[in-house]
């Protein structure tokens, strides 16, 4: 059977868990919901559960596969395997890489999830013969992945990208005071529902209450079919969360001078066709002039599957760096 690679992609929202080829062909996988309100543990006994049944499924043994990655949400201490406080999972100081290693009974790698995008994006996208890249993931929350000479950028302890942490200030009218004012409180797909909930309580919003009677429940998808429907305060409401993540993103290429913005997650693609006018509006304006020339600014062609794919990317690139020592101490040697 040929060498194959076990993905793990823990969401605010999914959990999506897959089997890859060397190739970043997904030969099974099961998307789950994730459940705040679990404990972590049971969280991890299911993903176990779930790896075990699509092994089953391959007729896969432990000795066919090559390596297993793990993509979770940020802030994680990347060099110690331990999830600091994700806000939307309610999990703290989880030593998660060695937790799911050990019901799993295979070591693995863990990364925050938007590296893994970046990775996945990087060997498997449209950008995959760039080296200089910005992930940002869109979706419950806002995380990002920095690619640097083709490395992934992580900063001293590890925590480099946490762009949902961003702090904006942003015009007035812009809705900054009323959920706060760094990245992910005013573009995130929750920042986006708490918007439409508030508007309904004000008697607003009806075209987003249509299509969801109760309102607790809204979600950025909703919004996304109030707008496409042409209802005019759910394309504000987009336009404006396309302008911060615009200003966002003309910061950082301000600073990092990338050749390739890509953007994915769950709010992001859903709503890639309002979004993607003003945050290339912005940039337009915000961008010093000599940065802009051959700057790509596009939604990942990965869908949904780019952390998975990502997870693929990280074992591949742990398994060549790994016979790249190999040869070179071999050399050394002679």
């Amino acid at each position: 059977m040929q060498e194959l690679i076990i993905g793990i992609d823990i969401g605010g929202s999914k959990i999506l868990s897959g089997i890859l080829n060397r190739e970043g062909r997904i030969l099974a996988r099961k998307k789950e919901t994730t459940l705040a309100n679990c404990e972590a543990g049971e969280v991890l006994d299911g993903i176990n559960v779930t790896v075990k049944e699509l092994m089953q499924e391959l007729g896969a043994q432990r000795n066919n596969i090559l390596g297993v990655a793990v993509g979770a949400p940020g802030p994680l201490d990347y060099f110690n395997g331990i999830i600091k406080d994700p806000p939307n999972l309610g999990w703290r100081e989880l030593p998660l890489r060695e937790e799911l290693s050990k019901r799993l009974g295979m070591q693995l790698l863990l990364d925050n999830d938007a590296n893994m995008a970046a990775l996945g994006e990087l060997r498997f996208g449209r950008s995959k013969a760039c080296t200089h890249l910005i992930y940002m993931t869109v979706s419950t929350g806002i995380g990002g992945g920095i690619i640097i000479d083709g490395k992934i950028y992580r900063g001293k302890d590890g925590g480099a990208g946490e762009l949902g942490r961003m702090r904006l200030l942003a015009e007035d009218g812009q809705g900054a005071s009323k959920h706060g004012q760094n990245l992910e409180s005013l573009a995130s797909g929750t920042a986006l529902a708490h918007e439409a909930q508030e508007l309904i309580k004000q008697g607003r919003g009806q075209g987003i209450l249509a299509l969801c009677p109760e309102a607790s429940k809204i979600t950025a998808r909703e919004i996304g079919e109030a707008a496409r429907g042409g209802d005019p305060e759910a394309r504000q409401m987009l336009r404006r969360a396309g302008y911060f993540l615009g200003m966002a993103i003309a910061n950082l290429v301000n600073i990092f001078n990338p050749e390739w913005i890509v953007l994915g997650g769950g709010a992001g693609l859903g709503l890639q066709d309002f979004l993607g006018e003003p945050i290339r509006d912005v940039v337009n304006d915000w961008v010093a002039p000599s940065l802009k020339h051959n700057l790509k600014i596009e939604f990942t062609s990965l869908g949904e599957e780019i952390g998975l794919l990502g997870c693929a990317a990280a074992v591949l690139q742990e398994f060549e760096n790994s016979a790249r020592r190999s040869n070179k101490e071999g050399m050394e040697a002679q």
